[in-house]
């Protein structure tokens, strides 16, 4: 992972909170950066860093160059945004889906690797 960009979007535990204690999210973001990875993230109710960990103002903002997006909340908004735009950003089309949020069909027309967590 060491020098790896990496995106997240999600850090609060649950959408429509901006509550991040004992967020699940913020334990795997935590876990990739002890592994050598960069990660930035973007929630829409967190503003500023958090934890040691980078927070932008979009999600668009949050894949500039980076080699996977991490889905690790389940905000609404996050189904709404242009997957094309998003892999036009990216260095690489990887989407980890831990919420099972993003339509697989649509990711995978924009040209993703999609892997939803707990889905066949």
């Amino acid at each position: 992972m060491r020098g790896k960009r990496l995106a997240s979007w999600g850090l609060t535990f649950k959408a429509r909170t901006d509550d991040t204690r004992m967020s699940p999210a913020i334990e795997v973001i935590k876990r990739l950066q002890s592994l050598g990875a960069d990660v930035v993230a973007y929630d829409p109710a967190i503003r500023s860093e958090i934890e040691g960990i980078p927070v932008v103002s979009t999600p668009t903002e949050a894949v500039d160059g980076a080699e996977l997006l991490m889905v690790l909340t389940e905000w609404d908004e996050f189904k709404w945004v242009d997957l094309d735009e998003v892999g036009a950003k990216m260095a690489s089309k990887r989407i980890v889906d831990t919420r099972n949020l993003l339509d697989r069909n649509r990711a995978q027309r924009a040209g993703f690797n999609y892997e939803g967590i707990g889905r066949r």
